[in-house]
């Protein structure tokens, strides 16, 4: 796996407390980081973390809409950036206060090659801030979607996953990674509900825009059942789902 920037980052700071609000577990950045290019223009996310150290790393421009939490001292996430050798800060545009008022307001002037969606996690803020980010991710541009495994969260990513504006990349372990196709995006002050492969699967198939074509993909929600049921397994079972994934 090429993930020399969290390879690095974790030799330094493994040590390092995590602040108040978590971080994402250095196995799962590896994965990211070697599933995204190693160079791009400009970035951002909702949060604030060790994400936040790679970002920079690989991005000309990374966006942060978080929380200002210095106060929270050595638990505070912005100070963890801050104070972290790997941290470039000159890439890093802050946008502090809560997604809810920053992100309506915002004006973006840029399209992201990533946005990383780990902000607040209750209903409906995830699906706000998509809602914010989606018009201006680039062709080709990744939606990474934190814990899959909290229901709302998982069912907005069993929707955009059979979005045609979205291909389904990869799930690292309760984080999905989508990128946009050159599928013509749903307007933001439209409906178009109908014109949805997800609601157009699963419609009355008497409707006349029912799509039956079998691409009924499967929820993050039984996703997330497999991987459980994998990771508490008796040894001797992982042992046979290792060997059943090695010959498909």
């Amino acid at each position: 796996m090429n993930s020399p920037i969290i390879d690095a980052l974790e030799k330094k700071e493994k040590e390092r407390a995590v602040h108040a609000h978590g971080s994402f577990p250095y196995e799962i950045l590896k994965q990211l980081e070697a599933v995204l290019p190693d160079s791009m223009e400009n970035t951002a996310e909702t949060g604030c973390g060790r994400s936040t150290i790679l970002f920079p790393n690989i991005s000309k421009n990374h966006f942060a809409f978080c929380i200002d939490d210095h106060d929270y001292k050595d638990q505070s996430s912005v100070l963890y950036f801050e104070d972290s050798e790997m941290g470039i800060k000159d890439r890093v545009t802050w946008e502090f206060g809560p997604t809810q008022k920053t992100l309506p307001r915002y004006t973006h002037n840029c399209q992201y090659d990533c946005v990383l969606i780990d902000g607040p996690h209750g209903y409906p803020f995830p699906d706000m801030e998509y809602y914010f980010f989606y018009p201006h991710i680039k062709p080709g541009g990744y939606l990474i979607i934190d814990d899959i495994h909290i229901p709302s969260i998982g069912r907005m990513a069993d929707i955009l996953q059979e979005d045609a504006m979205w291909n389904f990349i990869t799930l690292i372990s309760t984080t999905a990674v989508l990128q946009r196709t050159e599928a013509e995006e749903t307007p933001t002050f439209g409906d178009q509900w109908w014109t949805q492969d997800y609601n157009r699967r699963r419609v009355n198939p008497q409707m006349e825009f029912f799509l039956d074509d079998g691409q009924k993909l499967e929820s993050f929600a039984s996703r997330n059942a497999r991987r459980e049921k994998r990771e508490n397994a008796p040894k001797h079972m992982k042992i046979f789902y290792k060997i059943r994934n090695l010959f498909g």
